[in-house]
């Protein structure tokens, strides 16, 4: 009985190892563990080809990003770019090269060539496969890495806030507006601001909604504004700042990129309080 299992044993071990698959090419994946939810910014990703064949092959890489057992992305197919390395040779295919067109999920019907969050956070998990175009026939064994992936937060307004008074004058009306950047600092963020009048008669979501904006400025890598407007007049105001990619103009992070919005008000200096004054009861006395 023990022989007859021994026999069995090896039978079943050989019959495993011809059924082993032999690839042509040898793949290897680096990458960072902590990476942002923008597969754009992805450039440190780094997959490295060995060709250990006698014959020229042309592959592509299909990349899928999945959590918790569903996909978050995946590369389209079929690929339009193809590589090629010659026997002996490794080639090294890093960032857009790795990952090309992707579709994220809930977005099935439109590929994204440059700028989109995946629609989770967390522990993912990246595999690459070396294969032909349409992605059937593959000539490497895949390779996967699981990455903790974080979203960036948007833009907080610091000043003014919370109905804080700015004294402006008729020589000087010019407001600081400043705001803490996205969260954690990336280069190649855009900052839109755009201020609006506070009437008594709207609230803040109104006041942004219905109105045209006082000012709106764009500026990039900077976390403050001066607006220096021609006349502020005495009221209310609302200001927002919205975060965009430099490259693309896409919102980065949640709520389109808008972080929350801030009111303030506008007052002018006392001795002008008292000379207004002055001014109208003489204009009565009239």
């Amino acid at each position: 009985m023990p022989v007859a299992w021994l026999f069995f044993m090896l039978w079943v071990l050989t019959a495993a190892a011809a059924q082993q698959v032999i690839y042509p090419l040898q793949s290897e994946l680096r990458c960072d563990s902590v990476l942002s939810n923008y597969v754009a910014e992805w450039q440190a990703v780094r997959v490295d080809i060995s060709n250990r064949s006698d014959r020229t092959i042309r592959f592509a890489l299909r990349a899928v990003i999945t959590k918790d057992g569903r996909i978050l992305a995946r590369t389209k197919l079929p690929r339009e770019h193809m590589a090629t390395v010659v026997p002996g040779e490794t080639v090294r295919l890093e960032g857009a090269d790795v990952f090309g067109k992707l579709i994220l999920t809930g977005d099935a019907h439109r590929s994204d060539p440059a700028w989109q969050a995946l629609a989770d956070t967390g522990i993912v998990s990246l595999c690459i496969a070396v294969t032909d175009s349409m992605g059937i026939e593959h000539f490497a064994e895949p390779v996967c890495r699981v990455l903790r992936t974080f979203s960036y937060t948007v833009p907080v307004p610091l000043a003014p806030v919370g109905d804080n008074t700015v004294v402006v004058s008729d020589r000087k009306s010019s407001v600081r507006l400043a705001w803490l950047p996205v969260q954690p600092h990336r280069r190649g963020t855009c900052y839109v601001v755009r201020c609006f009048r506070l009437p008594d008669t709207l609230a803040v979501a109104e006041a942004i909604r219905l109105q045209p904006p006082l000012v709106e400025q764009r500026i990039c890598d900077a976390d403050a504004f001066v607006w220096h407007a021609r006349r502020l007049d005495v009221g209310r105001y609302v200001w927002t700042v919205q975060a965009l990619d430099l490259h693309s103009s896409l919102p980065i992070g949640s709520s389109d990129g808008y972080g929350p919005a801030a009111t303030f008000s506008v007052t002018i200096p006392a001795a002008a309080h008292r000379s207004q004054r002055i001014g109208n009861r003489r204009n009565q006395r009239r």
